[in-house]
């Protein structure tokens, strides 16, 4: 895509709502990163690890941050704001918004059941599949070879990238985004060993899956529908690539779960809850309202609200970071133990040593 703005300084700090300091009649021809924009271009910085490759910037203009206003600074101009990032986000999307949009469209080629009911400006791309009582909303985009089972309703103005599956009766919120890939409402992993027989049982999946408005859903996520009743996932949560959800599952609202996290069943998050990669819970907990957990951690028992957590099995981040020194220590206690126990003449070897 062409990342073309064609808008002064002035009509950009407008746009984000920042204060513009230098040349602002100064004509922004593109976004682009730090590292390769231009004299002509726009670029942001939004971590300060990156301040001194905005110091050598040839940007043109730069989005900074309010506590960077009066230092000095090579660009012609700048723009100063709360948020450099989302500010840079603000004309990414205006960008996008001035690309040319194909007209909505059924395509021939895909199958859409008599009985399915299509709203206003819905677009059905080639070999998608959309089963017998499934609703689909105004101005909703359904991608190539997707799947919408029986009775599946999907919001106004969603966006459902291409190989998406939607099982029967699962409901999508207004303005959801799945990538591709994602599988919304397959069976819970629910099953029974036969006590006499030892022969392993499955368990009837017969709820579905719920996802509120404004949800973003990434590549190859899968949210297993519930055994009865509804998963839930809140509205304004934002799930990255490779994430697993399991059957009875309920977000809250505005939960972020980072790659290849795995919440097992029954579980429940609280609202703003942040996952970081690669984390773990187990089945019918309860995550406390604005927790925190950090990357690769294990989470076994419920948390309270507003904790940060950390480890594996994880604890409170300052506990769990004072073990992390001492496990590094473990070396040189022992060798301190060793050479204690030679001085009292204390004879034999410890379990450890006699390996």
């Amino acid at each position: 895509m062409e990342l073309t703005v064609n808008k002064t300084v002035a009509d950009l700090a407008q746009l984000v709502g920042g204060k513009a300091v230098g040349d602002a009649s100064l004509l922004i021809d593109k976004a682009a990163t730090l590292k390769d924009a231009g004299p002509a271009d726009i670029s942001f910085l939004g971590n300060q690890k990156y301040a001194d490759a905005a110091a050598a910037s040839r940007a043109g203009c730069l989005l900074l941050p309010l506590d960077m206003e009066g230092r000095s600074s090579t660009p012609k101009a700048r723009i100063f704001v709360d948020d450099p990032q989302f500010a840079f986000s603000q004309i990414l999307s205006m960008i996008v918004e001035r690309q040319p949009k194909a007209p909505a469209a059924i395509d021939p080629k895909a199958s859409v059941h008599y009985q399915a009911k299509m709203g206003p400006n819905v677009s059905v791309g080639p070999f998608a599949v959309i089963e017998r009582g499934a609703a689909i909303a105004e101005g909703a985009s359904i991608g190539a070879h997707c799947y919408i089972g029986e009775n599946a309703k999907v919001g106004r103005f969603c966006k459902i990238y291409p190989n998406v599956v939607i099982r029967e009766d699962c409901v999508i919120g207004d303005r959801t985004i799945i990538q591709p890939g994602a599988v919304i409402g397959g069976d819970g992993f629910g099953f029974s060993p036969d006590k006499k027989t030892g022969k392993i049982r499955k368990l009837p999946q017969v709820g579905n899956v719920v996802v509120g408005e404004d949800v973003e859903i990434g590549a190859n996520v899968t949210i297993d529908r519930a055994a009865v009743g509804s998963t839930l996932i809140g509205a304004g949560t934002k799930i990255d690539n490779l994430v697993q959800i399991a059957h009875g599952v309920k977000t809250g609202q505005n939960c972020i779960l980072v790659s290849q996290v795995g919440v097992a069943g029954s579980t429940e998050l609280g609202n703003h809850v942040v996952l970081g990669g690669q984390v773990g819970l187990v089945g019918h907990i309860k995550i406390g309202d604005f927790v925190q957990v950090g990357a690769q951690s294990g989470i076994m028992n419920d948390v309270p609200a507003k904790t940060t957590m950390f480890g594996y099995p994880a604890k409170p981040h300052r506990e769990a970071f004072k073990l992390q020194v001492l496990y590094n220590r473990l070396p040189e206690l022992f060798d301190a133990v060793k050479q204690i126990k030679e001085k009292l003449g204390i004879e034999g070897k410890s379990k450890t040593e006699a390996k």
